[in-house]
């Protein structure tokens, strides 16, 4: 049976049996030898069998031809016998096979592969991380004082559902399929497609730092490889699947992005060029989030927007993409941990925690900064190399904790699995939190499903009209500064912005891709101005401004002042007796006193019901008040 249920599995087996019959004159503990070696047998025989699935899975092709599946580690050699346990008339195994041991299991088995995937984009220099002892003791100590299954496993909040995690087997299973014989449609068999959204902390920022010697990456490096997201990829693609591109991860972390500007990014599609939709949809944002002064609007607001966009990214599928609340480790603030408890548990999303992992152990000796270095390498906001390398391990286990779940209830269910059933309620049917006045939330919960329904047809219309299979931006005109093209340096943001200016005094496209102050739209004097035309490319009727707020003097009493008109043209305007314009004013503020730097989306009704396809929009911009500002980011958009 399975027993993953209990991490003390094998330590129960050989407690004492005090108080029971069998404990005089030593009946018990012959009878607990027994029981013990009979208990080992048994494990040592499914280990065996397990890695002889492994490699038969890892050779077949259907040719007969040697070829790479899913893991085979190191340690273990197949035995004889065991072919017809995997595959009957020469038809693929299933992917559940690689997932028929328990996790802690998995977990030491696949050790060394581990941990020597950490080892890989630690530094510019493979020298050091090939031959500096120092820094591989230290991996195999953190792996074995902190990381070890029963450890990890407290970082599982809650579970994805079974209906969506079969979903991502059969996606992975066709990409290996697809990998052995390359006569299939790569079309129809993509990498599993993780997308990473947070703010600095995710994107990378001091994931070089480390504590044994070696030489930190490169800046750039810093945010595409050395960051957990960039390790995870490796992970999943290293230890699972023999470095075939099986798994792809998108790190589309910014510094000073929070969930509220994790949304916009989701919901107006702001990724590179040629972005392929994701499967999984990972929520990062708990350093910044925490430290929002309205902590009620961005628990309960901006959390809960972030995950419907996330799920309006497959509006027509009833399960994809999966939703992730990870909670990385970054410091002793925990009130951001019940609300993400909250958000996992409500919506049914995955919920992954690193700090219940680490957290206690860390806070215990937080004086020791030899002991907390060994653990995360840097204290405060941004943890260093050994906080990412743990983020990624801990990700990675509940992935694989999740798989082998699904695929031993697939294995013992009498009935038939359905990724159609209609029994569970899927998370993206479920509507927004009720607190105290619970009414009737089945009826609210109808009404979303119906709400998203009414998203699919339209969608499903656009594309149909588009012809294409990618994702389909519903904005006129839209960008987001981010570390990953098409805007991420200030000459992307000067190019994207000359599009549509028509006058500019004071206002500037500066900064770095990395360091700061980062890439952005600058006004550095008061009373700068500038204007800008948009032609509407489709019904849009919003404006979004991704701009900073600060608690920086230069930033102290900052008012941008946004002037909209909407130009009428054609039949609309003839019905209104010529060209008709139509006029909003707003304010957006610069300013804050929470002791941190986080870009905000202001999103404002456009006048008078939106431009329609054919109009045009006019925007003026003056700061009427201080002498700096900036903006990361503008969005005209259909929602």
């Amino acid at each position: 049976g399975d027993n993953r249920g209990s991490v003390f599995y094998e330590e129960n087996i050989m407690s004492s049996c005090t108080g029971t019959a069998m404990c005089h004159e030593g009946g018990g503990r012959n009878y607990n030898r027994f029981l013990i070696a009979g208990v080992y047998i048994l494990v040592v025989v499914g280990f065996l069998k397990h890695a002889d699935i492994l490699q038969q899975y890892n050779n077949y092709n259907k040719n007969g031809a040697t070829n790479f599946g899913v893991p085979v580690p190191s340690s273990t050699s197949a035995t004889a016998h065991a072919g017809h346990h995997i595959r009957k008339n020469n038809q693929a195994p299933s992917v559940c096979e690689a997932f028929s041991t328990p996790v802690h299991i998995f977990w030491k088995q696949f050790e060394s592969e581990i941990k020597e995937a950490a080892v890989k984009n630690a530094t510019w220099y493979p020298e050091q991380q090939n031959n500096n002892t120092k820094f591989r003791d230290w991996i195999d100590q953190l792996f074995r004082d902190h990381y070890q299954s029963y450890q990890v496993r407290r970082s599982a909040i809650h579970p994805p559902g079974l209906e969506v995690t079969l979903k991502l087997l059969e996606i992975i299973s066709k990409r290996v399929n697809y990998l052995r014989d390359n006569t299939l449609s790569a079309l129809a068999a993509p990498p599993l497609h993780i997308l990473v959204s947070g703010g600095s902390l995710t994107s990378g920022m001091s994931c070089g730092i480390n504590h044994v010697g070696i030489t930190q990456p490169g800046l750039v490096r810093q945010y595409t490889e050395c960051a957990w997201p960039a390790r995870l990829e490796h992970l999943f693609n290293r230890v699972l699947f023999q470095s075939k591109e099986v798994v792809k991860v998108s790190n589309l972390a910014a510094g000073g992005v929070n969930s509220e500007a994790g949304k916009a990014l989701l919901e107006y599609h702001l990724f590179p060029d040629a972005f392929d939709q994701p499967d999984i949809v990972i929520w990062s944002h708990a350093a910044n989030d925490s430290q929002e002064k309205d902590k009620e609007r961005a628990y309960f607001e901006s959390i809960p927007g972030f995950v419907n966009a996330a799920h309006n990214l497959r509006i027509c599928d009833d399960h994809l993409p999966l939703v992730v609340m990870n909670e990385e480790f970054f410091g002793q603030n925990n009130d951001i941990s019940g609300a993400i408890y909250k958000a996992s548990n409500w919506f049914g999303l995955m919920g992954i925690s690193q700090r219940n992992v680490i957290s206690h152990k860390t806070f215990a000796k937080f004086d020791n900064d030899d002991y907390v270095n060994s653990i995360i390498d840097a204290k405060g906001f941004h943890p260093g190399m050994g906080g990412h390398i743990g983020a990624s391990w801990t990700v990675f286990f509940n992935f694989i904790s999740a798989f082998t779940d699904v695929c031993d209830y697939r294995r013992v269910s009498s009935s038939p699995m359905s990724i159609t059933s209609t029994d569970v309620v899927a998370a993206k049917s479920i509507g927004p939190y009720k607190e105290n006045d619970y009414g009737d939330i089945s009826s609210e919960w109808k009404e979303h499903r119906d709400n998203i329904r009414e998203m699919c047809l339209l969608s499903g219309a656009q594309e149909q009209e588009a012809s294409t299979s990618e994702l389909q931006s519903p904005c006129t005109y839209a960008f987001m500064v981010s570390p990953m093209p098409p805007i991420r340096t200030s000459g992307d943001v000067g190019k994207k912005m000359n599009e549509v200016l028509t006058s500019n005094t004071g206002w500037n496209a500066e900064g770095n891709l990395i360091w700061n102050p980062r890439a952005g739209f600058y006004a550095k004097e008061p009373n700068a101005h500038f204007s800008l035309k948009i032609d509407a490319s489709m019904e849009t009727k919003y404006m979004t401004i991704m701009s900073m707020k600060s608690y920086g003097d230069n930033f102290k009493d900052t008012i941008l002042e946004v002037d909209v008109q909407i130009e009428r043209k054609g039949d609309a305007a003839e019905a209104e007796g010529g060209v008709g314009v139509k006029s909003s004013k707003y304010e957006v503020t610069g300013y804050h006193e929470t002791k941190t730097s986080i870009h905000i989306p202001h999103k404002f009704e456009l006048p008078d019901g939106g431009a329609e396809k054919g109009d045009s929009i006019v925007v003026n911009f003056r700061l009427v008040s201080g002498s700096y500002f900036k903006i990361a980011g503008l969005a005209f958009c259909r929602y």
